[in-house]
């Protein structure tokens, strides 16, 4: 990664309001590395996906639960909708559910806030208010509690997870990604082969 002296100054100033705040270096820090590299991370772990247990959904009648998608590919998005670098990703997961949910994929947002609820991030309404602006149709789980978060040890907004249809993760990665670069095409081409398993 190629780093300017602007976004060294960003991420070390990140890091000082992280320890400051007593909040993960993962956020204004992470946030910058993440825009400017995207991370197509580990591949083929294997290891069985946590099960999440999120009691609050939108665009679900009813909490989607791990065990319901087997036999489907899973492609969770850690976001939170005041991030920038994850609202530039939404474009390409929504081109990638209208190409692949007939076929056998299932995107889940899990909606993890990074700031205290005073902001805004964990109401509900402003979710789904968000959710209607960028047009997502795909079930999204609110982690106001950063349980899932935790679960699958994320530490940048936006992070991925591959699943496949046995329920274990095969790719981890994170950073922002767009419809027709080389980060979407090598998601997709996960997604392929997972799907074709």
């Amino acid at each position: 990664m190629r780093w300017t002296l602007t976004a060294v100054l960003i991420a070390v100033l990140g890091s000082a309001y992280a320890l400051e705040s007593h909040r993960p270096a993962s956020t204004l820090a992470g946030r910058i590395a993440v825009s400017m590299s995207s991370r197509a991370g580990v591949s083929d772990s294997g290891r069985p996906a946590p099960a999440w247990k999120n009691a609050s959904w939108l665009n679900a009648p009813a909490p989607v639960s791990l065990a319901s998608l087997k036999g489907r590919v899973v492609l969770l998005n850690f976001w939170v909708f005041t991030c920038y670098n994850c609202t530039n990703t939404l474009p390409s997961l929504r081109t990638l559910d209208a190409q692949y949910r007939d076929r056998g994929l299932s995107i889940i947002g899990i909606h993890t806030p990074e700031f205290p609820p005073y902001a805004g991030e964990h109401d509900k309404n402003n979710v789904a208010k968000a959710l209607t602006k960028y047009a997502i149709t795909y079930p999204i789980a609110q982690d106001n509690d950063r349980a899932s978060w935790d679960l699958y040890r994320i530490q940048y907004w936006p992070s991925f997870v591959l699943i496949d249809k046995q329920g274990r993760v095969r790719y981890e990665g994170y950073g922002e990604f767009h419809v027709g670069d080389r980060w979407h095409t090598e998601w997709e081409r996960r997604i392929k082969t997972l799907l074709a398993e």
